[in-house]
């Protein structure tokens, strides 16, 4: 409650936490895709929401990784 860091993740546990979050997530959409009958009118939306959620979690690990570059080496943009 002080404010100040006390613990931080080790670099590659930091690192691999987006894409395995990604794996988990996108694994369970598949499934459920799989395993459930859609809604009417849903029928065609299971690739395209498997894409969306690929392509967001690629944009979200890019952020990730650009701000730790920016963090580590600030002269560079």
């Amino acid at each position: 409650m002080s404010g100040t860091v006390n613990w931080t993740a080790p670099r590659p546990l930091a690192l691999s936490f987006t894409p395995m979050l990604a794996g988990l997530v996108l694994v369970a959409a598949t499934a459920a895709t799989i395993m459930s009958e859609p809604r009417p009118g849903q029928e065609g939306m299971a690739v395209p929401v498997i894409l969306f959620l690929s392509a967001a979690f690629l944009a979200v690990h890019s952020l990730h990784l650009r701000l730790i570059s920016k963090l580590t080496n600030p002269t560079d943009s």
